[in-house]
């Protein structure tokens, strides 16, 4: 990471010195979190994301490998932590006039004052949206999964669920929707019929929401918007077929939601720490305010 810092053809150090190797191991854990982009093994290019300030403290690519695609994926995952992380909004400074002056515009960045006739500074606000999931989103939306996979307390899905499956399962018959800041996304769900034919007049819905953005009313706008969506597209009620008894959070929020247990499924998930547990059948009538 320090050898690529240093051969940047904008924005280069004065005084090397100044970035010390501690530094880059503070910001990996410490001080906010770090990424690498590698390429047939090597790294061609890292971000950082400082958690006290809610700033990207550096994103930095290879120059031979400019205009691939790294530096605006480094910058989603960095981006994507801060606002999962509560961050209302987020800073940044780089050169004027420069290739990273133009690639922050481009990614929907809002350019600041110039200072010292040198530095540009740039933020970027939360505002939360949600809107249909687009393929693009795909590897973003993988990101999201792939931990909750990992953790076994909530999904029946291992860790054997693979990537193409994921695609087949979240961009199948039933729309995708995500939750965004700005190009970052934080959640989402998939919502349609629960069973085809005389079945077909119940929705059901799957959610997931980023680690990180647990507990910032990401999870309550999804499942609102779900239901706002069911609504519209004329079902009569909403039902969850397998929601693990032992997932706290869930269960309170779609109480508040105003869901309420139909049935019991005795030991139907093998939970990761805590062995055979119960599942729920979770229910509610759509017009029902």
């Amino acid at each position: 990471m320090s050898a690529i810092r240093l051969a940047v053809r904008e924005n280069a150090l004065s005084n090397p010195a100044r970035v010390t190797q501690q530094m880059y191991e503070d910001y990996l854990d410490r001080l906010g979190q770090g990424w690498v982009c590698e390429r047939e093994g090597a790294v061609i290019g890292f971000s950082y994301a400082a958690r006290e300030d809610n700033s990207i403290w550096a994103l930095f690519v290879e120059p031979a490998f400019e205009g691939l695609g790294a530096g605006k994926r480094l910058l989603q995952l960095a981006t994507q932590w801060l606002f999962a992380s509560g961050a209302q909004s987020i800073k940044l400074s780089t050169a004027a006039d420069t290739r990273a002056d133009r690639f922050y515009l481009a990614q929907g960045w809002q350019r600041g004052e110039i200072s010292n006739g040198v530095d540009v500074h740039y933020r970027l606000e939360r505002a939360t949206t949600i809107r249909l999931a687009e393929p693009r989103d795909l590897d973003s939306m993988w990101s999201i999964f792939q931990p909750l996979l990992a953790g076994g307390d909530a999904f029946p899905f291992g860790q054997g669920f693979e990537k193409s499956t994921f695609q087949l399962h979240w961009f199948g018959s039933h729309p995708a929707y995500v939750a965004c800041a700005g190009d970052v996304i934080l959640g989402m769900y998939k919502m349609g019929a629960n069973y085809p034919d005389h079945g077909a007049h119940v929705a059901s819905a799957t959610y997931a929401v980023a680690a990180p953005a647990h507990g910032n009313g990401i999870g309550r706008a999804l499942v609102e918007h779900s239901l706002a969506q069911a609504r519209r597209e004329g079902f009569l009620a909403m039902q969850f077929n397998y929601v693990v008894s032992t997932n706290a959070a869930a269960l309170a929020l779609y109480r508040k939601l105003g869901f309420n247990i139909a049935g019991i499924l005795p030991q139907a998930f093998r939970h990761r720490e805590l062995g055979l547990v119960d599942a729920y059948v979770l229910h509610r009538f759509l017009e029902e305010e």
